[in-house]
């Protein structure tokens, strides 16, 4: 994983209680904290990984006008995962399909890479019909297992398969509501099943 893509910020943020809660502040600003845990964050271009060192701004919190909460000033160090277009990622596959590979980063993010972005050398695993291992018989009528045999047999190659680690390059990045979802590439130098 390139560097810089894990990093540690300072966060200010606010979280809004309701009144009956002022004496247990800071419990309920680390709600707020853990509740942002693991989303795509748009203010700091990155998901939080993990906070540490919360306290509250300031003596006091702002009643709202118009609503029944009090708003408090949160400040945290936070781990952020902000991977960059461009940044090289490690990750493990999930599941090989007859036109995408899917992987998970750091175990939590969710990675494609389609066989259009992949070099050619690992695409006759990543094209053949079902190359999850489950047995199906391919488009030829021949088994997906036989059919990996036969390749790593014949020396063509790696193999791409489930459990395995690819360093990749982030193409593009998703994000639909507060997930985020990779979209990779591999098929430059240096790229490919990885080994740490």
């Amino acid at each position: 994983m390139d560097a810089g893509v894990l990093r540690t910020v300072q966060g200010h943020l606010t979280a809004e209680i309701h009144p009956a809660l002022l004496g247990q502040s800071l419990e309920a600003a680390r709600e707020k904290l853990s509740s942002l845990v693991l989303k795509w964050q748009p203010q700091w271009e990155g998901a939080i990984l993990a906070y540490s060192g919360e306290s509250l701004e300031g003596d006091q919190g702002l009643v709202l006008p118009f609503l029944p909460y009090v708003q408090l000033r949160i400040v945290a160090d936070l781990l952020l995962f902000k991977p960059t277009v461009g940044c090289a990622l490690v990750g493990k596959v999930q599941k090989v399909g007859s036109d995408y590979v899917s992987m998970l980063v750091l175990g939590v993010f969710n990675a494609v890479l389609f066989a259009k972005d992949m070099d050619k050398k690992y695409l006759p695993l990543a094209s053949g019909a079902l190359a999850d291992g489950d047995g199906a018989a391919d488009a030829d009528g021949g088994d997906a297992k036989k059919k990996k045999k036969r390749r790593k047999k014949e020396g063509k190659g790696p193999t791409i398969s489930e459990g395995c680690l690819l360093k990749f390059k982030v193409a593009q990045l998703k994000i639909e509501g507060d997930m985020l979802t990779i979209v990779g590439a591999m098929n430059e130098k240096g790229l490919g099943p990885y080994t740490p």
